[in-house]
């Protein structure tokens, strides 16, 4: 089920892109009303993560299970997926009124959809010996992108077929909350699973007190808790940055491939014909490298950390250069797509009390970057394309380095692990 709700949430992000130019003409309004209750979503999600991370974190805590929290966020997920369909499809809303409206419907999605990554990453953490099972998530929020493009080619005559297609896989993941099994064993920190061996990416499950002098986890009765917090944690202030950096580098490309292919072959149709090929090459290819290439790889976090970096810098200096545009996004979208299943299951396995906080805090990074990327290409746009792809190489440069600060606190972090057990 978890995987499922990441499935729709990508599968979702998809469409809505897709579907842009039929809204915006059947109500009558422009690309930059559009994008603002669409941007609105985006930072109500951002500031609802957080929320949503410290309530799982609190039932999980008190040896309680998640399932009536997903239960209530599935049919909000699904409230707020209706809403928007009936504003654009069963209502007459035009101009600034449908701009409210689709407002309304978006504050919704971000409040409910903002708990699918921390209860899905938290589910997945569970037993996870390795930091392996994290990767599920972005392989199904990926698999959701791949999928929303075919769904417009399927031939069924119905207006929004695919947000309505998407809202009834909702349902589906809804009723199967509904009806299963409400056991306080699904999510659980008993103390047999709180010693386990080093994972090859990540540290083992150790409280924040290894990573900060500031926190340490208290007791009440008896539910164990700790004081989370972002800036006293150098290795999750390094991850978020990273979210940030990655995000923004991939929305601001998606953002410009449009208007760089547009200048370049001087065909509107030819230029979302090529964009289209581009964004689909670039799901298969971060599907590929979770589902492939990830497990191998991390194995050997020297080899893992070079691989992506090596195939980061090609991908980056092929797209600024303009030359083999397919296999330049290739090589961008498999490093980026590894990086992150990478440093978020470093800094959740970091974490022994506070993982959902811990997840909602990365994401919350991750939905910055992709709030401030389209911005940010649209901007260095007017001032040209010269101005953009410089951007990309100081993005390059900036991700590089916030990879190297992230690798060095966490071997860091677990070198003061494995000191800590051989003195116990």
């Amino acid at each position: 089920m978890a995987v499922l709700s990441c499935w729709v949430l990508g599968a979702l992000q998809g469409a809505i892109l897709i579907l842009v130019p039929t809204m915006m003409l059947q109500g009558e309004i422009s690309a930059f009303s559009l994008a603002l209750p669409l941007s609105l979503g985006t930072f109500v999600f951002m500031c609802c993560s957080g929320w949503w991370g410290h309530l799982l974190d609190k039932r999980t805590s008190a040896n309680q299970s998640i399932l009536v929290i997903v239960r209530w966020v599935l049919l909000g997920f699904l409230a707020s997926q209706l809403s928007f369909i009936v504003f654009l499809q069963f209502s007459e809303f035009q101009g600034i009124s449908l701009v409210i409206a689709l407002c309304l419907s978006r504050v919704l999605h971000g409040l409910f959809c903002s708990a699918i990554i921390p209860s899905a990453q938290l589910t997945l953490s569970h037993k996870d010996k390795k930091g392996e099972k994290l990767v599920w998530s972005s392989i199904a929020t990926n698999i959701g992108r791949l999928t929303a493009p075919l769904l417009t080619f399927v031939p069924i005559d119905i207006n929004y077929f695919s947000l309505w297609f998407i809202a009834s896989v909702t349902l589906v993941a809804a009723v199967i909350a509904w009806f299963s099994h409400n056991a306080n064993t699904d999510v659980s920190t008993d103390a047999k699973d709180e010693q386990v061996p080093s994972y090859p990416l990540t540290t083992q499950e150790v409280s924040l007190d290894a990573l900060t002098q500031h926190t340490s986890p208290t007791s009440i009765g008896s539910v164990k808790t700790e004081v989370f917090s972002l800036f006293a944690n150098p290795l999750l202030i390094s991850v978020c940055i990273a979210a940030v950096l990655i995000t923004l580098f991939s929305s601001q490309l998606q953002f410009s491939l449009g208007p760089l292919l547009l200048a370049q072959f001087g065909s509107a149709e030819l230029a979302s014909n090529m964009t289209a090929s581009l964004l689909f090459a670039a799901s298969a290819s971060a599907l590929v490298s979770l589902f492939i290439l990830y497990r191998p790889l991390s194995r050997s976090p020297i080899l893992f950390i070079f691989v992506i970096s090596a195939s980061f810098i090609a991908g980056s200096l092929l797209f600024v250069m303009q030359k083999q545009l397919i296999v330049a996004v290739v090589l961008i979208s498999a490093a980026l797509s590894m990086a992150p299943a990478w440093y978020t299951a470093l800094a959740i396995h970091a974490s022994k009390y506070n993982k959902a906080r811990t997840s909602a805090a990365v994401s919350q990074g991750h939905t910055l970057g992709n709030a401030f990327g389209g911005l940010a290409g649209g901007l260095l746009l007017i001032l040209g394309q010269q101005a953009l792809l410089l951007s990309f190489i100081l993005l390059m440069v900036l991700i590089l380095c916030a990879g190297g600060m992230v690798y060095h606190r966490g071997h860091r972090v677990n070198t003061t692990n494995k000191v800590s057990i051989a003195k116990s």
